[in-house]
């Protein structure tokens, strides 16, 4: 006989597919939704471009790797003062002034030069200043999006923005560097236009009402140091946002492992393959990467009711899965694994994001996002540097089982926070509940 009730009602994956309508036929998500799609392949497909560019004309690949280094800069250096700026003005207006700004640098290049490489140090400062944009947007975005969609929606989210940022991500690198052979520089740029105004237009559509409108900090119009320095603080206090960003920063270093160098290095040292299978690997490890956020999305109310146990499991995972991966014995096994690594990655990230947007407060969530952003790109660069140098200095093989060793000890950091483990989001839990008073 069965007695009580139960307490986490599944809904059938069939029923999914129907509240993803729902979620599209808000207009106002649909509007960023689709604003993100065009900014994600603008940038992607400028700075792909450009490698490829830069690279025929040089034949240096360390030219072509300073488009990387200038993308990397900006999170480094404007990432607070982006978090002050996204949570003191309208949202809206952050996204589209930072669409706008990139179609004035793309329009810049076309008018200099007709599209075509002429000074390398002038395609760096553009992907500088792209890249400076993006630091603005992406707080802005995830911010905005727990004040356009229901709690109970943000999963769905999430998940969705997360799939089809990946999807325009493998476009654009698909495609970039076919476009430029085949219709040169200005033709390229000109759709890099196309999708930045595009952009900019459909973000200027959302309606929805800023969440800090009527916030006393914004309307005092408080100098942005000051911002910046209250959001310091706040996230110290913030016990769970404070686990979720230590949790990421200290993940991100194992994260270095993986990057396409040190992949190509396993490939040719540890598997005895050729660089075809290499990018098998990768076209396995960042299609997976699509899948996992795919299912996050149909899996949606599963993953709501404990995402802080769903992002410890899949830490645990995730140290497993490297650490067979060091091991593998050949190619075959190595692609299962890279076919199963993006799951449980895809499902944390997901977990993560809307943790923070229904924890934080609204008026503290763009500086919350900007913040981790920086420490995650700083941690991300240093450990990819320092893991392409111990490639060279030892086996790679027990370069994967470090890297697995720290992600063991990342599931037990995150094992012993107490606010992650009771973290749920079907109730939610206001600020003050999360926040410990200094």
């Amino acid at each position: 006989m069965r007695s009580g009730k139960k307490a986490i009602p599944l809904t059938p994956i069939r029923n999914e597919n129907g509240m993803i309508v729902r979620l599209l036929q808000n207009r106002d998500f649909l509007y960023l939704w689709l604003a993100q799609i065009a900014a994600t392949l603008g940038n992607e497909l400028y700075n792909i471009g450009v490698m490829v560019a830069i690279y025929e004309l040089t034949g240096s690949a360390l030219q072509a790797t300073g488009v990387l280094l200038a993308r990397t800069l900006p999170p480094f250096l404007f990432s607070p003062l982006a978090g002050a700026v996204v949570d003191r003005y309208d949202r809206r207006l952050v996204l589209a002034g930072m669409n706008l700004l990139r179609a004035a640098l793309v329009a810049f290049v076309l008018l200099s030069s007709a599209g075509e490489v002429t000074s390398i140090w002038l395609v760096y400062s553009i992907v500088f200043g792209i890249a400076l944009a993006d630091v603005f947007y992406k707080p802005a975005q995830m911010a905005l999006i727990p004040s356009l969609v229901a709690r109970n929606d943000l999963v769905r989210a999430n998940s969705l923005t997360m799939s089809t940022n990946l999807a325009a991500f493998a476009l654009a690198y698909g495609a970039g560097g076919w476009l430029l052979l085949q219709f040169g520089g200005r033709t390229l740029i000109l759709i890099d236009l196309t999708c930045f105004l595009f952009g900019a237009a459909i973000a200027l559509q959302i309606r929805g009402r800023p969440a800090h409108d009527s916030d006393p900090e914004r309307a005092a119009l408080a100098p942005l140091h000051r911002m910046i320095g209250d959001g310091v603080r706040y996230l110290r206090r913030h016990n769970l946002a404070r686990a979720l960003v230590t949790m990421e920063a200290l993940e991100h270093w194992p994260h270095g492992i993986w990057t396409a160098s040190i992949m190509l290095v396993f490939a040719e040292q540890a598997l005895s393959t050729t660089t075809d299978a290499w990018g098998y690997q990768l076209a396995v490890f960042w299609g997976s990467n699509v899948v996992g956020a795919v299912l996050a999305m149909l899996l949606a109310n599963q993953l709501a009711q404990r995402p802080g146990r769903m992002i410890i499991v899949n830490a645990f995972i995730n140290s497993a899965l490297t650490l067979f991966y060091a091991l593998s014995p050949n190619l075959a096994i190595a692609l299962l694994i890279c076919a199963f690594y993006g799951v449980p990655g895809a499902f944390r990230d997901v977990a993560q994001d809307t943790l923070l947007q229904s924890s934080v407060e609204q008026r503290m969530l763009g500086r919350v996002y900007a913040t981790r952003q920086m420490l995650l790109s700083i941690c991300l660069m240093v450990a990819a540097l320092f893991f392409a140098w111990l490639a060279d200095q030892a086996p790679v093989r027990l370069v994967y089982l470090i890297g697995g060793a720290l992600y063991l000890g990342t599931a037990f950091y995150a094992l012993a926070q107490s606010s992650l483990r009771n973290a749920r989001l079907a109730h939610g839990q206001p600020a003050a509940e999360v926040v410990v008073a200094s």
